[in-house]
């Protein structure tokens, strides 16, 4: 099996498994227990906060706080805002997750005036349209960090100026889950507007089941489960120490911005250029996650193409995993003014530092011989860029 499909999930590393392991066997004590300095079950915590503060290069290791992943933070994000702050407006972007967007249309049903911020044709947040939804009353704005589907990456840094120049009360929150691992973060740096952070380890070769949120310090947010103590009193419950202890390694990896992934991945791309002229990549022509390659076949089912790819061990994605299954075509694409042929198209190709040359070849033969055949269409040239519809 040839896994394609890295931004949907990562294969932990061995390094990682090892670390999780004393926590299931030997070392399987409760980290919430007065006993737990002495068997050691409160030191994967720590460990991973301070891995993640090093990470991202937050203030202290006290920033974070520890959930099931960034589904759950986010939905935090908007149920503290819900319970803890007046009504008034929401900002968020057109091509949110569904863990942002959904939780958005329940604070618009609660009263609160949720706009979308619309997006350019290739996926970036209009800076124009974002100044112009600003204003006075403005609660909270969540703009994602990194696409999941194109891997087109926001501008944090100019969001970030812009809402603290005209919007001081506001919070910025943003969902970095694709980010994290792939490009660097800095949130005393580029980032230092960003007030609250989520992300999930298993995208970054971490475990699935933990993840966080990163809470500017000074911030304070109601409490998302009650009935105990951890995580300073925030999210109730026994801590998930064999996972902590694998994100703990995954966040101190130095592997994660390595130039030899956005290489495979240009590759890649010139090597689907030069055989299928009217193939469209799209947001080629913005800043992207260096791991990411969504590009449509006109004219080709992607979900029959990407049963046949599974069927002979390639595994890739029509965009995002949480909402595959689905014959809808890509809202991220739509939101772009893609059209509904096209975005019904698309294949998300995304790597990682366990991908190989000779995988990504293999690849390439295969999706050549199952679309070429049934689609010479393909062989005429066209635009290899999406900018308008």
């Amino acid at each position: 099996m040839i896994f394609l499909d890295n931004n949907a999930t990562t294969q932990p590393t061995v390094r990682v498994v090892e670390a999780m392991l004393p926590y299931l066997t030997d070392c399987y004590y409760n980290a919430s227990a007065s006993t737990a300095a002495f068997t050691g079950a409160d030191r994967p915590r720590h460990e991973a906060a301070s891995a993640m503060a090093r990470l991202l290069n937050a203030e202290e290791p006290n920033c974070f706080t520890f959930t099931s992943g960034a589904t759950e933070s986010n939905n935090w994000v908007f149920k503290s805002v819900a319970g803890g702050r007046k009504i008034g407006r929401v900002l968020v972007s057109s091509i949110e997750h569904a863990s942002v967007s959904e939780p958005a249309a329940e604070l618009a049903r609660a009263g609160f005036e949720v706009v979308e911020v619309p997006v350019d044709a290739q996926g970036v947040v209009r800076l124009d349209a974002l100044r112009d939804a600003l204003r006075e009353d403005t609660v909270l704005v969540s703009i994602m960090a990194a696409n999941n589907e194109t891997g087109v990456l926001e501008p944090v840094e100019e969001i970030g100026r812009l809402i603290h120049d005209l919007c001081p009360t506001a919070l910025f929150h943003t969902d970095a889950t694709q980010a994290i691992g792939k490009i660097p973060v800095d949130l005393q740096g580029e980032w230092q507007n960003v007030d609250l952070l989520s992300f999930s380890a298993h995208k970054f070769h971490g475990p699935k089941g933990i993840g966080g949120l990163y809470i500017r310090p000074g911030l304070e947010l109601e409490p998302l489960l009650l009935g105990g103590g951890q995580e300073g009193g925030l999210r109730a419950g026994t801590s998930n120490t064999p996972a902590l202890a694998g994100l703990a390694v995954a966040a101190l990896s130095r592997e994660f911005h390595d130039e030899s992934i956005r290489n495979l991945r240009d590759n890649l791309e010139i090597k689907l250029l030069e055989v299928i002229p009217g193939i469209l990549i799209h947001s080629r022509d913005s800043e992207r996650l260096p791991n990411t390659s969504y590009f449509s076949l006109p004219g080709t089912n992607a979900e029959e193409l990407v049963d046949k790819l599974a069927c002979a061990g390639f595994i890739v994605a029509t965009g995002a995993a949480c909402s595959s299954g689905s014959l809808k075509a890509s809202q991220t694409l739509i939101a772009m003014d893609v059209s509904h042929e096209l975005a019904s198209s698309a294949i998300r190709v995304s790597i990682s530092k366990q991908t190989t040359s000779n995988e990504i070849k293999s690849f390439l033969e295969k999706l050549f011989s199952l679309v070429l055949p049934s689609n010479p269409s393909l062989l005429s040239s066209g635009c290899s860029t999406v900018t308008a519809p």
